[in-house]
């Protein structure tokens, strides 16, 4: 069967549509199967949506044929997660293959794979009963297998760069993070993230206890802080006042107290040192202070 699945794999990877439309021009333009396999084997996302070549339809009808398939897959896909590389190999019934890993944020998150294709004119084992299959196959010169490799080297970064696919955890955080980043600022609650973002308060809460030791009390007032000391770099002769405002604070005392609390120096003293490096804050040693006694 050719159906097309798109599950969610162990680690519940997330895939951009984008991934699809450059799996099908990949594979159009090699004119051989690109799969997107999760890192459990599951079938994610298949460029033109290319059935199993006539070649592995006659090897996997064979007793025990379809059995060695797969274990190749897994091998060959643990030797390219162990060396994080792209994997070039010839499979157990004479055809080649390419698999490559796809890393998230250290994880692996899953496999892209070409084949099956040839590099020879006629089958290895000089087997008739395979010939005519085997000839149906896209032969790949050397050449060509250099190119396609370092093709689909590029097409696995740019999926990661681009984050056309995230780990779901890892999209809850993004989600998380863009939605502070664009209302850090205002008077947001977390009921009000969590309702924008589809979520249950209590589901965002644990999520960012079990995953990251946080929670979004404290994300929010690290990113103010954070708006707070890139207003004194744009504005170094800013007040206490005016940063506290500017950072979504709406009490400069209780600005004064986090800051001094979470940077070791009071709000004073980093807008100082700010001014005497002309800008560009360096970390005070333990215990040092420009203001000893303030």
């Amino acid at each position: 069967m050719c159906a097309a699945k798109n599950k969610s794999s162990a680690l519940e990877l997330i895939l951009s549509d984008e991934v699809q439309s450059l799996l099908d021009d990949f594979a159009a333009l090699i004119d051989a199967r690109v799969t997107f396999f999760g890192p459990d084997g599951t079938r994610l996302r298949r460029g033109k949506e290319m059935c199993n070549s006539e070649f592995c339809r006659h090897i996997q009808s064979c007793p025990g044929g379809l059995a060695k398939c797969m274990a190749m897959d897994a091998a060959k896909q643990k030797e390219a997660v162990d060396s994080r590389d792209v994997i070039l190999y010839r499979c157990h019934a004479g055809a080649h293959e390419i698999v490559a890993p796809v890393f998230l944020h250290g994880k692996c998150a899953g496999f892209l794979m070409i084949g099956q294709f040839r590099v020879d004119e006629t089958h290895p084992e000089k087997n008739g009963e395979l010939e005519a299959f085997y000839q149906q196959l896209p032969r790949f010169s050397n050449e060509k297998q250099a190119a396609i490799t370092g093709l689909f080297k590029t097409l696995i970064d740019y999926i990661s760069i681009r984050e056309l696919a995230v780990l779901q955890s890892d999209q809850l955080r993004l989600d998380i993070d863009r939605y502070i980043a664009r209302h850090g600022h205002e008077d947001i609650k977390l009921p009000d993230m969590a309702k924008k973002l589809g979520r249950s308060v209590s589901s965002i809460s644990q999520f960012l206890r079990r995953n990251y030791d946080t929670g979004f009390k404290e994300l929010l007032i690290a990113h103010r802080l954070h708006l707070a000391e890139s207003f004194w770099k744009a504005h170094p002769e800013g007040t206490v006042a005016e940063a506290a405002f500017a950072a979504g604070f709406q009490d400069q005392f209780y600005f004064s107290r986090l800051f001094r609390q979470r940077k070791g120096v009071t709000p004073g003293e980093y807008r100082e040192q700010l001014r005497i490096s002309g800008g560009e804050k360096k970390e005070p040693l333990p215990g040092s202070s420009l203001h000893p006694g303030e």
